[in-house]
């Protein structure tokens, strides 16, 4: 009996499976993983001292995910489609952002061939969606290309929740898209909801792009908002906005693109993690060139430059410049596997001692105890 039970009970459970693979047209299991021996010539301690450090270091290149996607075929060109996309770190295996299954994204929508795309969920914003695409960062570069903080989050330190986005289709080269992301709070609508738009132009071997993002009172206490402490939102402040444009250009096997990018933290909120005192007003203004070209089938070269212009104003006033130089070259073992050695050296002039003066490459997260840092990193990166 009981076999016979077993054997009714797992046909059963084909079965299901079965209905639930015919429903379904696809759902695919992916992520990222990217490992590396990291030296850093000079970190800063909690006690205040700095010196050199050699780390197995996580996400050096791409940020380590993995996730669940799929879609599911509707009929006459419109399909269900969803995202699940969780942020790890391979040196523990632990969750980069504790008490989220889901960190990076969590969304379901409907896609249509005609009228486009409509999400909802935890999301990327229309900066990261726009501009990434024609940066050093999703070009070759990844985390450690990223803008000083990334302040413009054109790298996707953060996602946004209870957020609607719509993209449209292509058309004649054109795309543009938008997204709204609730505070989720009785009585107050702005506490702690953004707003973000972008538009893109492809065709050929040129790309170009603009996008705009506002966030209002991101550093709410108000958690359960479009912006949580807790997702990797560094510059807490009163409002954010972000503008930017760049372009990009395929020429011959390799690349070369532009970007510039102006960020604004007005009233920056108690315990930023920038060390700047509450109610100062920062902006930035990011400069950024770079090309990566192929010299064989398998190698490849890629150099980033970025001159990043801080303005703190307030109580205190100063003015920083911020340079870095990344060069990176990559080996492919196969499609989705590669090796890399990546370089950057930042330096930042001006400041008087403030804590913005110490460097920081982003990758890092850690401040030198000096005006410079340099990185170099060599890992390997695996895609499935």
């Amino acid at each position: 009996m009981s076999i016979k039970i077993k054997h009714l009970a797992a046909t059963a459970v084909a079965g299901a499976l079965v209905s639930v693979a015919h429903a379904q047209s696809s759902v695919t299991l992916y992520g990222t993983l990217d490992e590396s021996v990291q030296f850093t010539n000079s970190e800063k301690t909690a006690g205040g001292k700095a010196g050199p450090a050699w780390a197995l270091a996580n996400s050096a290149n791409n940020t380590t995910v993995w996730g669940i996607k799929g879609s599911e075929d509707l009929g006459g060109g419109t399909h269900a489609i969803f995202d699940l996309e969780s942020q790890f770190g391979i040196n523990n295996g632990a969750s980069s952002i504790s008490g989220y299954m889901f960190s990076r994204q969590s969304w379901v929508g409907l896609k249509d061939d005609r009228w486009g795309t409509l999400t909802l969920g935890k999301q990327y914003t229309s900066v990261t969606d726009y501009l990434c695409p024609v940066s050093a960062y999703c070009t070759f570069g990844g985390n450690t290309s990223a803008h000083v903080y990334d302040n413009d989050t054109v790298g996707g330190s953060y996602t946004v929740s209870n957020a609607v986005k719509y993209e449209s289709p292509l058309i004649g080269g054109w795309h543009f898209g938008g997204m709204y992301a609730f505070s989720n709070a009785a009585g107050q609508f702005q506490n702690n909801r953004l707003v973000s738009v972008g538009t893109g132009y492809d065709h050929g071997p040129v790309h170009v792009a603009a996008a705009y993002m506002s966030a209002t009172n991101p550093a709410s206490a108000n958690a359960a908002g479009a912006v949580n402490s807790n997702m990797g939102y560094a510059i807490a402040a009163s409002d954010q906005t972000v503008l930017g444009a760049g372009a990009r250009f395929d020429i011959g096997g390799g690349t070369a693109g532009l970007l510039y990018t102006h960020s604004t933290y007005l009233s920056l909120a108690s315990g930023n993690l920038l060390g700047v005192s509450a109610g100062e007003d920062l902006r930035f203004d990011n400069y950024s060139a770079y090309g990566h070209y192929p010299l064989t089938h398998a190698l490849s070269l890629g150099a980033g430059y970025t001159l990043t212009t801080e303005h703190l104003s307030g109580a205190t006033s100063a003015t920083l410049h911020n340079q870095q130089v990344t060069m990176e070259v990559d080996y492919d073992l196969s499609r989705r596997t590669l090796l890399y050695t990546e370089a950057a050296y930042q330096h930042v002039s001006g400041g008087n001692g403030l804590s913005l003066s110490y460097a920081e490459i982003t990758d890092t997260g850690i401040p030198s105890g000096t005006n410079s840092q340099t990185q170099v990193s060599v890992g390997v990166r695996h895609s499935f």
